[in-house]
């Protein structure tokens, strides 16, 4: 068996250091993810810096409103949606209906912050 091409990224925020790595099965298709994500790759925390907790940002709240499309109920582009501690089906709802996931963090009053 062949073995894969491996690609890797940098995350290209300045000063982090976090990696990806990705596998490509022909040069073509590691061509492709070179062109895509070489000096553009952003890390989880990097990416989307505005959903990361942390002890400036402690309460995110996404909303969703569910719609109707010819073949059924939708919460952005899934008719099922889940994270930790729910799971909700859009067609269990009339259309229009809000999911509203909150998440918060509670820093114990003794404790230190974090750096």
């Amino acid at each position: 068996m062949k073995r894969p091409y491996l690609s890797r990224f940098e995350c290209a925020h300045p000063g982090c250091r976090e990696t990806a790595n990705y596998e490509s099965f022909t040069r073509a298709e590691q061509a492709e993810t070179q062109r895509r994500y070489y000096g553009k790759w952003r890390c989880a925390r990097h990416s989307q810096p505005q959903e990361v907790l942390s002890p400036t940002n402690r309460k995110i709240i996404h909303e969703e409103v569910s719609r109707q499309e010819p073949h059924g109920l939708y919460w952005g582009h899934s008719g099922f949606q889940y994270g930790p501690g729910f799971r909700a089906f859009a067609k269990d709802f009339p259309a229009g209906t809000v999911l509203r996931v909150t998440a918060e963090i509670i820093v114990p009053p003794d404790a230190e912050e974090a750096p």
